[in-house]
């Protein structure tokens, strides 16, 4: 639809940050939150999207998508509203425009990732994606419509939250902030804004309760993007989403979007979920529905054009549960992996194993070993990945450092559990806790990387060191190519240490680490 002179009623967009595809890789996407790259790489690491032929995003946050098909869907017209990629603000903010409704998952740059890596590292002196949601609000065409009164400033999303205080809210020129789902109140919250109606600073979406009542997007999502589940009742006390009803979409919609992403160029789809065992579940004991899952797969391969799938997050207890069930559903997923390792495609996604220690877990996560005790979970997640392993699957999983009441014992059963992880086939990210609303530990205190012990940095060092030794190319020297990535590790890391970390609370960390990277690459190739 042609864009009028006067620009467009409402105006949907999120930071430069949130609305790359970081080249289609979603994992990628998680280093751009907190490095600071030299801007003439940029084009490498963050390629420019293909816009529509109106200018408007071609793809855009999943969230963003749901704001845009609910409006749509009660009373607003399409030529009422665009979804916009920043750089293309001025092209569609004019004197017609009312309301810019922005969509962050960390604005602040505090959520695990962004918190631990920009911190450990300290490039720069804040993290990236909290210099680019500044720079959309306070440096853009946003700014003036928001400082003459022309328009009002919303934000929500997943990170919506973390500018919820009046000190951001006023800094950043922001109306109102709107947490939890994408639900009724939105629409009439946009209705006010259209009418220049006084907003309340803080409200929350509503919740749409039945799978029939969410919209079906419109446009295509960043990396193809399509919900299966919602929430997920398993009650770990550091986590938002189990504080939502869980269900799961019908196939028939998630069919809906998907097919909406490969017309709109997406030759993947990210399934999201809390746990892509959750889909179609019927047991109050967490025993996956295999039926279901497996069924929700094998449409999903019969679709056109897509090529990629990957599931979001996995638990590790229903893999134990069911092993069949997850054989069944790696031998569809394999073929449709975008990851590659020694030549052959291997399924990956995200599983939170965040301690060895059995105390902490039945304190703060017991629901996570269900259907199994909690005393198992050491063993649980030695099986799990064993038998993830086995089926070509290699998980993220994720490790939280600083969980209140941590004590060295806690640590130590952390440290010990990383040890039997060496010859399995997995990517352990450490992270150091943060207290995320809406969850049972809002509202504590999260530790600072200063304060952290020998302990707790043997994690991150070991860790890391197990990630150099699964992940790392063997050095070759009969080929530029495979010499270049070999020694790219080490290279690169050693750039950052010498630029940025040096001075940093984990610079021995990082120095022990170079010489790790240095030495594999040199004395254990092939």
């Amino acid at each position: 639809m042609a864009q009028t002179r006067n620009g467009t009623k409402i105006i949907l967009t999120a930071s430069e940050i949130e609305m790359s595809h970081f080249g289609d890789d979603p994992f990628g996407a998680f280093a751009g939150s907190f490095l600071l790259i030299p801007s003439f790489l940029k084009p490498f690491y963050m390629p420019k999207e293909d816009d529509l032929p109106n200018g408007r995003a071609s793809i855009a946050p999943y969230g963003l998508r749901k704001v845009e098909a609910l409006l749509l869907n009660n009373g607003f017209d399409e030529s009422d509203l665009a979804v916009v990629h920043p750089k293309n603000l001025k092209q569609f903010i004019g004197a017609d425009t009312r309301v810019v409704g922005i969509s962050s998952m960390d604005p602040l740059g505090i959520a695990y990732v962004s918190l631990t890596y920009s911190s450990m590292f300290a490039l720069g002196t804040e993290p990236r994606n909290r210099r680019a949601f500044k720079h959309l609000l306070r440096n853009t065409p946003i700014a003036k419509i928001h400082d003459k009164g022309q328009a009002k400033v919303i934000v929500g999303g997943a990170g919506a939250w973390q500018v919820g205080g009046p000190t951001a809210r006023e800094s950043l020129g922001i109306d109102c902030v709107v947490t939890g789902e994408v639900g009724p109140s939105v629409v009439k919250l946009f209705n006010q804004a259209v009418k220049g109606e006084r907003l309340p600073t803080t409200t929350t979406g509503g919740v749409l309760r039945k799978p029939e009542e969410i919209p079906v997007i419109r446009g295509g999502s960043l990396h193809g993007t399509v919900e299966i589940t919602r929430g997920c009742g398993r009650g770990c006390q550091f986590c938002s989403p189990t504080q939502r009803t869980r269900f799961s979409v019908s196939l028939d919609q998630i069919l809906k979007e998907v097919i909406v992403n490969v017309e709109s160029g997406n030759d993947m789809t990210i399934l999201a979920t809390e746990d892509l065992f959750l889909y179609g579940l019927n047991s109050s004991r967490f025993i996956p529905n295999r039926k279901a899952i497996v069924n929700l797969i094998e449409n999903l391969v019969k679709v056109p054009g897509l090529k990629y799938i990957q599931p979001a997050h996995i638990a590790l207890a229903p893999v134990v549960a069911d092993p069949k069930c997850t054989e069944e559903v790696a031998e569809l997923l394999v073929s449709h992996g975008r990851y590659r390792r020694g030549g052959q495609p291997y399924v990956t996604a995200e599983a939170g194993i965040e301690t060895g220690s059995v105390r902490l877990f039945k304190k703060r996560m017991a629901g996570k070993s269900i259907p199994f005790k909690p005393e198992q979970w050491p063993e649980i997640v030695k099986q799990a990945i064993g038998i993830l392993n086995d089926n070509r699957w290699f998980p993220l999983t994720t490790w939280l450092v600083g969980l209140p009441e941590e004590e060295e014992e806690d640590v130590n059963a952390t440290l010990e559990l990383l040890d039997d992880m060496k010859g399995m086939r997995l990517f352990v990210t450490p992270l150091l806790w943060v207290p995320l609303r809406p969850s049972i530990l809002s509202t504590g205190s999260q530790p600072e990387i200063e304060a952290l012990t020998d302990l707790q940095w043997e994690v991150f060092k070991r860790a890391w060191k197990l990630n150099l030794d699964i992940w790392r190319p063997k050095l070759r020297i009969n080929s530029w190519k495979a010499f270049s990535s070999s020694m790219l590790v080490p290279i690169f890391g050693s750039l950052v240490y010498f630029m940025y970390a040096s001075q940093n609370p984990a610079a021995p960390m990082i120095k022990e680490l170079l010489f790790h990277s240095f030495g594999k690459a040199f004395f254990d190739s092939a």
